[in-house]
């Protein structure tokens, strides 16, 4: 199979590949956002414990270099929001009722993080350690709360609140059954309109009344059939719709636009489940937030680091100032990483296997199709275990995923909803380097708790930490990102509906890029500039 074929083969492949280069960049720059208040805020604690200076002086250069990263992160976040509202308008008309509310809320973490975080930067030589720490704490919560808001909605596109997905780890897939299917509640003056049994051939579940409605279970391709017709602008009488109408009552509807009877339906399913919590009920919420600060963790200890140990190469010098700063780089980013795969990682793992199957098969290579890599390892066996804590479990096969799960009778058109095999290869070379990082810190650490300096080999190996550990996470959001398609929201709308109508051509798209890039290039320049150059002519010492 030609995987990166099968990845352009689905709708949309400009914006798709915009919009990852777009969310990659910026996060790059968040992760730093999210990472160094909380490292300014353990050196603060370490200093106002031991009295040691260079706790203090590295905060004060934490600082500075989250003064820098959060101004262009701010920029290259402007630039993804926009990107969401332009290419892809039809996901907030259909889910803004389910995303207003953690985006509003947003807003004001975001000017938490103005505040606090200027507040330490600018205000470090007029603030006492006690006010300093709780600045420090004040800009964490404001970057981790605006954090928890971006991911809520991300975790609802990647699995919605009230998804029931079509594999059983004992028995296997249930496509058969209708699944994967969606909790929706169906207004009551709806319901008298529609014939339930000719719906439930079809795989509709009747959970009983809720609200001013009934909620139902219904399958995936009803649903992302109804999403296309909706933003097709076609009438009930030119719908599957018709098709499910009781005789007697679709005269009097069938020139009602789709749009409206699925509106209807999404403000009832809202009102029901919750308008301001609907996106953190989504099933993956909890290991995706977790997941994300872990990485964000996982980056910034190992940036520290990379910094201080590229400074010992380059300066020929290990001063008690850059030992300690190696100490606390190496010590923080062994626990990040530790959190992050045993902990973090896990939980996200499990939600994944549970919620998202057919993504997890790509993941796992469960195809005869390509070299799968715990198939030719042995490992198959060691996987099901961390997976499901059962090594007579089923992985999820991904050559039995049928190819048109995902419409119904050919609508939405997509020619292959299975997520792309590509995820095999990219989740194992993530997992691989995790793994290899994991061990560097480890053994760099313990070199440092019996009082040895680390040698040359060990340095450059820090030194070159800080990039493969942004690869790590760039994969890891790759993968999450790329594994959603061809869906936008997983059940609910595929990649097709959700972009826009009046798309530009590839070289508008090919500027905007660009724009990303200069902004990743300016933020690595300004912290050579401002922040490595200075440390190298000893002005931090």
């Amino acid at each position: 199979m030609n995987l990166l074929e099968q990845y352009f083969s689905y709708p949309a492949a400009p914006e798709r590949i915009i919009s990852i280069i777009g969310i990659e960049l910026h996060w790059i720059l968040l992760q730093y956002t999210l990472g160094l208040p909380f490292a300014i805020l353990v050196l603060l604690l370490l200093y106002k414990k031991t009295g040691n200076q260079n706790w203090l002086k590295l905060a004060r250069t934490a600082t500075k270099a989250l003064g820098i990263n959060f101004a262009l992160g701010a920029a290259s976040g402007t630039l993804v929001e926009f990107g969401l509202v332009v290419v892809w308008p039809n996901v907030l008309e259909a889910a803004g009722r389910y995303i207003y509310y953690p985006l509003y809320l947003e807003i004001f973490a975001f000017l938490t993080e103005i505040v606090f975080v200027y507040l330490l930067v600018f205000g470090w030589n007029k603030l006492s350690t006690n006010a300093k720490i709780i600045v420090a704490f004040l800009a964490m919560f404001g970057a981790w709360f605006s954090a928890a808001m971006i991911v809520s909605v991300n975790s609802y596109m990647v699995a919605p609140t009230g998804i029931v997905s079509a594999y059983n780890p004992q028995t296997g897939w249930t496509y058969s059954q209708g699944y994967p299917k969606v909790l929706l509640v169906v207004p009551s003056d709806l319901v008298g309109a529609l014939d339930v049994a000719k719906l439930q051939s079809l795989g509709m579940e009747v959970v009983g009344q809720m609200g001013n409605g009934v909620a139902v279970y219904m399958p995936s391709k009803i649903v992302a059939r109804l999403a296309y017709e909706a933003w097709s602008m076609k009438t009930v009488g030119d719908s599957v719709l018709a098709l499910v109408v009781k005789p007697e009552a679709l005269p009097a509807i069938k020139g009602l636009l789709v749009k409206d009877v699925v509106d209807k339906i999404l403000v009832e399913t809202v009102r029901t489940v919750g308008y301001t919590t609907v996106t953190f009920q989504s099933p993956v919420y909890l290991g995706s937030i977790l997941h994300s600060i872990g990485a964000a963790l996982t980056v910034t200890g190992f940036t520290f680091a990379g910094a201080f140990a590229l400074l010992m190469l380059l300066t020929k010098k290990k001063t008690a100032y850059y030992m300690d700063d190696l100490k606390f780089g190496v010590y923080f980013s062994l626990v990040a990483i530790l959190l992050q795969g045993a902990v973090f990682g896990h939980t996200m793992g499990e939600e994944i296997a549970q919620y998202n199957p057919e993504k997890l098969a790509a993941m796992e290579g469960t195809s005869n199709q390509i070299l799968s890599i715990p198939r030719t390892f042995g490992i198959e066996g060691l996987m099901k275990l961390i997976i499901y804590g059962n090594p007579n479990a089923q992985l999820p096969g991904y050559d039995q995923i049928p190819v048109d799960y995902c419409s119904l009778m050919g609508v939405p058109n997509i020619p292959d909803c299975r997520p792309p095999l590509i995820l095999h290869y990219l989740y194992y070379t993530k997992t691989g380097l995790a793994i290899l990082l994991g061990l560097l810190s480890l053994a760099v650490a313990v070199m440092l708790w019996m009082k040895k300096e680390p040698g040359n080999i060990w340095l450059w190996s820090l030194a070159a930490s800080p990039v493969i550990a942004h690869l790590v996470s760039f994969l890891g959001w790759g993968v999450r990102e790329m594994g959603r398609k061809p869906w936008t929201i997983y059940g609910v709308m595929t990649v097709d509906v959700a972009r826009t109508a009046n798309p530009v051509d590839p070289l508008t798209y090919a500027v905007v890029g660009l724009l990303f890039i200069a902004v990743l290039a300016l933020q690595v320049y300004a912290a050579w500039r401002l922040l490595f150059v200075p440390s190298l002519r000893g002005e931090e010492e």
